[in-house]
């Protein structure tokens, strides 16, 4: 039974999360940490006074000390800077790898037993990290990113075909950037394929779309980006853990053979529940599709070096 979940970071995704977590879970403590001042601390009083609305009996507390984060079942990587204009995706990882380096580090020694979701950019880069410096079995560590990416290519196709999206699956592989992968072979409506209702062109459209969703986005937020999505596919997971749902959702996961790549941290299908990841699922792809994700790897390396 997941008891405590803890959020690093308590910026609009991190505080979205939380919140998320007090209306849909039954847990008994949720600690939210920001190194950033009483930001934590001031969350966590506004999230105290939805009590009444939500109707939970879960014990909150938001600190600087990520001490706290002791003996969490659950742990959530948010913590780190967003990407801006002018910068590589190099300039992220240099950044956002020191401050989750450090995270990795405390998590392995406060909360060794716990699942780790990393929601941090570069996502796939991020997660690889946790790997190295948390020294977890793989399975418990996953990236939330290609979980997003699939939610925003179901998205699209709904807007095209106008039919309930509960009758829509959509599969989003690979990085969680630009050079993302929608897995159009397995995605259906109702099972039928997508070219049973759309053009080879407008397929073509809504991929290219899916790709350049959060530029989109972050094109009219200006100096802010999205976060109910993001926090809602983050939490998608942890209710999987949860609940034990045995759900299969593409995660970012450090692949040891599996579509014949090894040492690389990707978004591809897996089963989660209650142990982190169950397993990977290794779906046939067009031979399109399986290409370009054996390429992925040195994308995947040119930023980390």
């Amino acid at each position: 039974m997941v008891k405590k979940i803890s959020v690093v970071g308590s910026g609009a995704v991190g505080s979205s999360v939380a919140f998320h977590i007090l209306a849909g879970l039954d847990i008994k403590e949720l600690v939210l940490v920001d190194i950033v001042g009483s930001l934590a601390k001031g969350v966590a009083l506004d999230l105290e006074d939805t009590r009444v609305f939500l109707k939970f009996n879960t014990n909150i507390l938001g600190t600087s000390n990520i001490s706290h984060i002791r003996d969490s079942d659950i742990v959530v990587i948010t913590s780190g800077i967003p990407r801006r204009g002018g910068m590589t995706r190099y300039d992220l990882f240099r950044t956002n790898s020191k401050i989750v380096i450090d995270i990795a580090k405390k998590i392995k020694r406060f909360a060794p037993t716990s699942v780790i979701i990393v929601v941090t950019n570069p996502l796939d880069a991020m997660t690889y990290v946790v790997n190295k410096y948390s020294g977890f079995n793989r399975f418990r560590i996953m990236g939330m990113g290609s979980s997003l990416d699939s939610a925003r290519f179901l998205n699209l196709v709904h807007k095209e075909i106008k039919v309930s999206s509960s009758n829509i699956e959509t599969f989003v592989c690979g990085l969680h950037s630009k050079d993302m992968i929608p897995i159009v072979s397995l995605s259906r409506i109702k099972g039928v394929p997508l070219g049973f209702f759309l053009s080879s062109q407008k397929i073509e459209k809504i991929v290219q779309r899916v790709k350049e969703r959060g530029k989109e986005i972050v094109s009219f937020l200006k100096n802010r980006s999205a976060f109910f999505a993001p926090s809602l596919s983050c939490y998608n997971l942890i209710e999987a853990i949860v609940k034990n749902k045995n759900e299969i959702i593409c995660v970012s996961v450090l692949l040891k053979g599996e579509y014949g790549l090894s040492n690389v941290c990707l978004g591809v299908p897996c089963v989660i529940n209650r142990k982190g990841i169950e397993r990977v699922i290794e779906f046939e792809l067009s031979f399109e599709e399986e290409k370009s994700l054996k390429k992925l790897k040195e994308i995947f390396w040119e930023c980390m070096k």
